[in-house]
């Protein structure tokens, strides 16, 4: 997965080398290749280690998984992969088992459910979209 970030007016190419579910990761910042751990995935990433004796970006490292803010109701990617499908609009009432989009991960279709009553209230995502794991895709309120 590739980004671009801007810390500070300064801009960061950021790639994620490896499957972000692991513990620990090698990002790539503006070139230059570091292992980073969390502790969680709520929580930015931290230098671990460099893999090439380099100079680290002080704060790109941090930034490299990318980090929203998620309320209670907030409906998040179980896996990295591409939005098919969104089947929901804001304001929509939905229940426990409702579909609320389909997700592409290694050419399987996963269907991701509702998993509380509520109203639709935002949609992060959109159709084709490359979304990370733990990445927000909508909030039910």
């Amino acid at each position: 997965m590739k980004y671009q970030i801007k810390i500070n007016d300064t801009s960061y190419d950021v790639e994620i080398m490896d499957d972000p579910r692991q513990d620990e990761v090698q990002v790539k910042v503006n070139g230059e290749t570091f292992k980073v751990s969390a502790e969680d995935l709520s929580s930015p990433a931290t230098v671990a280690a460099p893999v090439k004796k380099a100079a680290p970006a002080p704060v790109a490292v941090a930034a490299a998984a990318p980090v929203v803010s998620a309320g209670p109701g907030t409906v998040k990617s179980p896996l990295p992969g591409t939005i098919n499908a969104i089947k929901v609009q804001v304001g929509q009432k939905v229940k426990p088992n409702d579909e609320l989009c389909v997700l592409e991960a290694m050419k399987a279709m996963n269907v991701i459910r509702a998993q509380q009553e509520g109203t639709v209230a935002r949609i992060h995502i959109t159709v084709g979209a490359h979304v990370a794991h733990g990445a927000p895709l909508l909030d039910i309120e």
